[in-house]
């Protein structure tokens, strides 16, 4: 009797011990596993952000699923999910870089378009001021006239610097400006009834 106990005392060491050391020899692969999505991410996570806001807040989730894993000692959780979480980052890293292509080539019709239309608004508009001699238009007071014309002179150089800083870096964020100035000056030319050249 004293035996067979020993012999299932000894076999149920023997088990806990084979346990650790599979537990032991998952640890590294896991955090090595981890350690590489987390770097993946870390790289490519602003450019997914921008580009697939939804499948970033996917991959935020399945990295922190990971964490959550590693954290409860799941390794086999983690080496498995980071293979998968591996595979759906380098999707949505060539997903990201498509969407930012067709993004800049209708940022690029965009600038086109603002090219050919915002001379005509901004030259109907200086003579607007300049026919008006100082004296705000029927309906306005001096002080809205002065407000208007401070508005229309910072649009007008928020698109001047755009166009004077386009570069390839600059790109996205020139035409966002001139955007910008073109929306407030066609909201300016509306309140005065001005057309375009």
């Amino acid at each position: 009797m004293i035996r067979i106990q020993k012999a299932f005392l000894s076999a149920a060491l023997a088990a806990v011990a084979l346990g650790l050391a599979a537990c032991a020899s998952q640890k590294e692969p896991a955090e090595q596993a981890l350690a590489a999505v987390e770097a993946k991410f870390s790289e490519a996570g602003a450019e997914i952000q921008k580009y697939l806001p939804e499948r970033y807040a996917e991959l935020e989730k399945s990295v922190a699923g990971l964490r959550d894993s590693m954290a409860a000692e799941d390794y086999g959780d983690v080496v498995t999910g980071a293979a998968a979480a591996q595979d759906a980052l380098k999707r949505a890293v060539a997903d990201a870089r498509v969407a930012r292509a067709q993004a800049l080539a209708a940022l690029d019709s965009e600038w086109g378009e603002l090219v050919k239309t915002m001379p005509g608004m901004i030259s109907a508009m200086d003579r607007k001021i300049s026919s008006q001699r100082g004296r705000p238009p029927k309906g306005m007071s001096g002080d809205e006239w002065k407000a208007t014309i401070a508005e229309y002179d910072a649009a007008r150089d928020a698109w001047s610097k755009a166009a004077a800083d386009m570069t390839r870096a600059t790109f996205e964020a020139s035409v966002t400006a001139a955007r910008d100035a073109k929306a407030k000056i066609a909201a300016i030319m509306e309140k005065l009834d001005v057309k375009a050249s």
